[in-house]
């Protein structure tokens, strides 16, 4: 088995939890509006990408659609995710981070 690292901060009434290592792994968190089941990530069982088609640049001399307004103006959309964020879980190149919209009173990490 693979090592594991679990981290757990409570901050702004919310929980995040960070895990490194083995993927395969649960966490069960209870907080007052009850308990939660966080599973593994869908694609837990194969190695995360690194670089995915999506992150890779315009053949060369076309312009993507995508790219951001050089201009300077403001724009809904984020060029990255603030991970702390984003409720729920969401993988990592190494693991996953865990948001719970409220502080934690009972952890169970299941491997």
């Amino acid at each position: 088995m693979s090592p594991v690292t679990f981290e757990m901060e409570i901050d702004d009434g919310q929980t995040e939890i960070i895990v490194t290592g083995d993927r395969d792994t649960a966490v069960i968190v209870r907080s007052d509006g009850g308990e939660h089941i966080y599973l593994p990530p869908e694609d837990f069982e194969r190695e995360p990408e690194r670089e995915t088609p999506y992150q890779s640049q315009p053949r060369s001399g076309q312009q993507s659609s995508y790219e951001p307004a050089s201009d300077g103006s403001e724009s809904p959309y984020r060029s990255g995710v603030d991970i702390s964020s984003v409720e729920g879980m969401q993988s990592t190149s190494d693991g996953y981070v865990i948001v719970h919209p409220e502080p934690v009173t009972d952890v169970r990490f299941l491997r």
